[in-house]
């Protein structure tokens, strides 16, 4: 038997399936009472390929987000960056990166942000695959403090 003729037959089977279960009058409940009804409908439901699915697939979605905040949690451990740090802690370092005082308005983060990239930027350092890591790093770390301290002037 080929191939094609399986899939036909089954898809044949599927459809007279179908057309029974939506037919009226429906043999499955006769002479039940209400509570069984509802129970074995519930069980029904329960353990249809549909809803095996369905749990499946949101087993593998939540397994997917737990997966994604730990390597999300793992590359800002690695980054340096303290999970839950205080937010005062985290300004001051956003200032310190960008050698200025705290407290500095805007135009001055801003100019410290594009004096401080065109001397780390990583183009500049392109033949040197060390210093190019190194700045790409460091570049990293100035446009995170410029992107925070520009955030929190409203920005």
């Amino acid at each position: 038997m080929s191939i094609s003729k399986r899939f036909w037959d089954l898809a044949r089977s599927n459809i007279s399936d179908f057309r029974s279960t939506f037919r009226g009058g429906s043999d499955l409940f006769e002479g039940l009472s209400e509570e069984e009804r509802q129970a074995l409908d519930e069980e029904l439901r329960k353990d249809t390929v549909g809803a095996r699915a369905g749990r499946r697939a949101r087993q593998v979605r939540d397994a997917a987000e737990d997966a994604w905040e730990k390597a999300y949690e793992a590359a800002q451990a690695r980054a340096g960056v303290p999970t839950g740090a205080d937010p005062v802690e985290q300004r001051m370092r956003w200032y310190k990166t960008l050698e200025l005082e705290p407290g500095a308005d805007y135009e001055a983060i801003r100019k410290a942000y594009r004096r401080l990239v065109k001397l780390y930027h990583p183009d500049r350092f392109a033949n040197d695959p060390e210093k190019y890591k190194a700045a790409t790093e460091v570049a990293r770390k100035i446009t995170e403090a410029y992107e925070g301290l520009s955030a929190l002037h409203g920005r």
